[in-house]
């Protein structure tokens, strides 16, 4: 570890001279009683504790102005920090782990022996390096496959191989996700504990738990030195932010560092009204890891995406970022609260309780059963006009409700003490643009974002999307029967093929012209279909044909760059998704 030490054109003194005669002490009264170690007397007579001392006076020893120190989130892969600290006096540094280890600065490791950084010196500036270990991971064997389910037996006791909320990894499934213990000796087995999610597991695999960690800093003003004044800085719950907090009205400094689990964001598409045609569509989702608060720079990614049997997919355009959505999922409640003017004789209500809001704004999508179809998030507003279709129309706002209303009430801020990963939530009322019926009540919604910003509201996750591509696999299929000029070919697998779209090539195609274009697909399937073709055609059996313009399975590329990455709520799932229904064409060609 290397140190540097700034320049100082003086030292501070400690000179009787330099006290104010307030401050001044001695270890012995006019009676010669000597002081209790760690007190002395002051001019009058009264004890006073040597901390007590230098914190109201300072001691003529200097301030501590300012602690320089990166304290985001930690890399589960552990990071070498820089810190500097300003001004002049003398300090001592401190670093403990939730294992109540101390940091030792000459080994750069941690160790369960106390031991700090102790009555340094201070001038000017002092800086060094903090070596922070990889997350601690122990690894087990699976004892009997896991077909369904959360519940995984293990070799060994659980408590001792894992801790709630550690990562579990060890397959592929397990890699892509973001999957946690979530209980230890369930069922009251020793050798037993819950997931977060239920991922089908082989027998004798190797699974990986991977944990947290809490650093805990503490800067001490030793004898004689204070720290600057204390600014407090809050959260939006009003609990103190102490790593935003400049100074100290004590004689400590206290900053607290999280290493957090590596963050998985999962890059796929949806049809998110689920409508028939897209029926049976499945996306290969791609993966990105990376950690909290920090930038992956530019990933390339690529993923595909299938139809359904006897469906088929046609690109209208390239998709764009305003194409691209999260959704979260939250609770109504159980009952609506009317506006004043509002006609409810439908027992439709525009406004309704909601348990969370945050995250939420204007213009995002609701769906649900019992969603009024095309839901926004929306103000209400009852509109008056005046003279109406005259030179002198006036309107005027009535009733203007806000979509969202805190109702006064404060945010509840937690942080899961497993992970480490910081949970808002934020109860109120909202606000939709169309009145949903009364069926609504206690439904749990979808609310989908769309684009960078409402993204980035909904998750803490800022994404930027660049050189966006979509392609077609372009289907083939064998000619079944010999055709002797005729529109009519039977083939052996018409899936990918798009009704008076899907354009046809081969060695025997008459293009004199263009492609000829299927104009109608009979006995549709995936073992024969019927095809007419725009122009007759002569063709061998056995043949191959290939078809243009759609197909069952399109690939969805570009590049992603994560600038900010929170952390990935219960009620999110870490999914980036694609609507298919905005770029894409889907058909059931059996209908």
């Amino acid at each position: 570890m290397s140190y540097h030490y700034g320049s100082s054109s003086s030292s501070s003194s400690s000179s009787s001279s330099s006290t104010p005669s307030s401050a001044r002490q001695s270890t012995v009264n006019a009676q010669g009683l000597v002081a209790p170690d760690g007190y002395h007397y002051m001019p009058n007579g009264t004890l006073m504790s040597d901390i007590e001392h230098a914190r109201l006076y300072g001691g003529g020893g200097g301030t501590i102005e300012l602690f320089n120190l990166d304290t985001t989130n930690l890399k589960a892969s552990g990071e070498k920090r820089r810190f500097t600290i300003t001004g002049n006096g003398t300090f001592s540094l401190m670093i403990k782990n939730e294992s109540d280890q101390h940091y030792n600065f000459i080994t750069n490791k941690f160790q369960a022996a106390n031991t700090r950084l102790a009555n340094v010196k201070l001038r000017n500036t002092y800086s060094g390096n903090i070596s922070f270990p990889v997350a601690p991971t122990t690894t087990d064997i699976v004892d009997g496959a896991v077909n369904d389910g959360v519940k995984v037996v293990m070799d060994n006791n659980v408590a001792t191989k894992m801790e709630v909320g550690d990562r579990v990894t060890g397959n592929a499934a397990l890699n892509a996700a973001n999957v946690t213990v979530v209980e230890l000796s369930t069922d009251s087995n020793a050798k037993k504990f819950s997931m977060s999610e239920a991922i089908a597991i082989a027998d004798d695999a190797v699974l990986s738990f991977t944990g947290s960690d809490q650093y805990d800093v503490f800067l001490f003003a030793e004898e004689g030195t204070k720290h600057a004044n204390y600014t407090e800085a809050r959260f939006a719950d009003d609990s103190i932010d102490i790593n935003s907090s400049i100074g100290s009205d004590s004689l400590l400094l206290r900053k607290v560092i999280y290493q957090t689990l590596d963050v998985r964001l999962t890059l796929s598409a949806i049809s998110p009204n689920g409508g028939t045609l897209f029926s049976g569509a499945a996306a290969t989702p791609q993966v990105i890891t990376t950690n909290t608060g920090k930038n992956t720079g530019k990933i390339p990614f690529s993923f595909s995406v299938s139809a359904g049997s006897t469906h088929s997919f046609k690109i209208d355009k390239i998709p764009t970022i305003s194409d691209v959505m999260i959704f979260v999922t939250r609770t109504i409640g159980s009952s609506p609260i009317a506006i004043e003017g509002e006609d409810v004789s439908g027992s439709t209500n525009f406004r309704w309780p909601i348990d969370n809001i945050d995250g939420l704004t204007v213009g995002m999508v609701a769906l649900g059963d019992n969603v009024t179809a095309g839901t926004i998030i929306s103000p209400y507003e009852e509109v008056i006009t005046e003279l109406e279709g005259t030179a002198q129309e006036r309107k005027f706002v009535k009733v203007r409700v806000e979509a969202l209303d805190t109702l006064g009430v404060k945010p509840t801020i937690t942080i899961n003490t497993a992970t480490k990963a910081l949970t808002t939530v934020q109860t109120g009322n909202i606000v939709f643009s169309k009145q949903q019926a009364a069926a609504l009540a206690d439904d749990a919604i979808r609310i989908y974002g769309y684009g960078p910003d409402a993204i980035q509201a909904l998750s803490g996750w800022d994404i930027e999307l660049s050189d966006m591509a979509v392609t077609l696999t372009k289907p083939t299929a064998l000619v079944a029967t010999t055709t002797v000029n005729s529109t009519t070919v039977d083939i052996d697998n018409g899936d990918g093929v798009m009704d008076d779209v899907s354009t046809v090539s081969g060695f025997n195609i008459n293009s004199s012209v263009v492609n000829p274009t299927v104009t109608n697909i009979g006995s549709y399937g995936s073992s024969t279909a019927t095809l007419t073709l725009s122009s007759a055609q002569s063709l061998e059996a056995g043949e191959t044909l290939t078809f243009d313009g759609a197909g069952r399975t399109i690939t969805i590329s570009g590049n992603i760059e994560v600038k900010n990455a929170g952390a990935v709520r219960s009620d999110w799932g870490g999914r980036l998704i694609f609507d298919l229904e905005k770029f894409i064409t889907a058909t059931n060609e059996t209908s």
